[in-house]
């Protein structure tokens, strides 16, 4: 079984994500709605995908200089 793990830093705290995601496309709508709520804006945007380790499940993405966040890909 394949999920998805979410980590991220935000306003320069770092979050971890105890859900698992059963998409990538989830787990980001997950964190753009926890940015959302928690910071009360929307002006969240990824200017840049960098894929971890040469791994092509391990993405992280980068919005600004205080905000940022990782999707990784692990099978159960």
């Amino acid at each position: 079984m394949k999920v998805y793990t979410l980590e991220a830093v935000l306003k320069g705290e770092t979050v971890k994500f105890a859900k698992a995601f059963d998409s990538r496309e989830s787990a980001i709508d997950y964190l753009f709605n926890y940015y959302s709520k928690r910071y009360m804006n929307n002006d969240l945007v990824v200017n840049e995908e960098i894929t971890l380790g040469g791994n092509k499940h391990d993405i992280q993405y980068v919005c600004d200089h205080n905000d940022r966040f990782r999707i990784n890909r692990v099978i159960l």
